[in-house]
């Protein structure tokens, strides 16, 4: 959680706690309200408020001036009843490293980079090789772009602002106005690629996975030599990865009243 400067971490904590407890009588507030509700300067509520916007604990409400409960709220209460991501997805990993003998794995989002959560090995003689917790830059492979391209503007640019567009090879993008439109291009498709950006010679294919709250969570991938990414193979490849990521997708969000995947993926980021 943000950091207060010269405050006791557990007082920070009570008071996080006692401002998340506020919405419930009242799903808009203002940093005003919040103020005089807890008896604390406006300009402490506003501290605080902060730290919890920098966790996406709350979030700017969109129809009007104040805050509501973040996206990470809703998702923490979903895993209250809800299989974790893993254990949904792995069947789905290991299907796709059935049918096409390719490596497969799962992306999620951690600090500003991407983190393997789950793999499964293919059985090409010749393949990419990752760890479960292997980190990788958000900019430079396709499930990263394909998690990056759908967070909310303001994640996206503090992300890049904060990590940079470190050039990995001759192909990697370090320009944010390619980047974008590289963005565009993904929410309009579904899907992600990437040409050798991170790693020479290979070809990289993924898709987006969403929690109930329509906030992308993860992606779901394969990086493969660059003989294997084109073609026929290159067409199936992209549909098994966007019918997966769609089911799992699915899985995560049953039984909510929520956007249809295909509404989801084509659904622009609000500036």
């Amino acid at each position: 959680m943000g950091h207060i400067q010269g405050s006791n971490p557990l007082g920070t904590l009570e008071k996080c706690v006692q401002i998340l407890t506020l919405f419930s009588d009242s799903p808009v507030l203002q940093v005003s309200e919040i103020a005089e509700k807890m008896g604390q300067p406006r300009s402490t509520a506003y501290r605080y408020v902060a730290a919890l916007r920098a966790n996406h604990l709350v979030e700017e409400a969109e129809d009007g001036p104040g805050y509501r409960l973040g996206p990470k709220i809703l998702e923490l209460a979903a895993s209250m009843s809800r299989r974790p991501l893993r254990d949904v997805a792995k069947p789905y990993l290991a299907r796709i490293g059935r049918e096409t003998g390719e490596t497969v794995i799962l992306l999620g989002l951690r600090d500003q980079v991407g983190v393997c959560l789950e793999k499964v090995d293919g059985n090409q003689t010749l393949r990419v090789s990752y760890d479960r917790g292997d980190v990788y830059p958000l900019h430079a492979s396709a499930t990263g772009k394909a998690i990056l391209a759908y967070l909310d503007r303001k994640e996206q640019k503090q992300i890049i602002k904060t990590i940079g567009l470190k050039s990995f090879t001759p192909t990697t993008i370090t320009q944010s106005s390619i980047l974008e439109r590289e963005f565009e291009k993904i929410r309009e498709n579904g899907f992600s690629e990437s040409d050798g950006e991170l790693i020479e010679g290979t070809q990289g294919i993924a898709a987006p996975i969403f929690s109930f709250s329509g906030r992308v969570v993860a992606s779901i991938g394969v990086s493969v030599p660059q003989h294997r990414g084109e073609g026929e193979n290159r067409r199936l490849l992209i549909q098994s990865l966007t019918e997966a990521a769609e089911q799992i997708t699915q899985e995560l969000t049953s039984q909510q009243a929520e956007p249809t995947y295909t509404q989801r993926f084509r659904r622009s980021n609000k500036t």
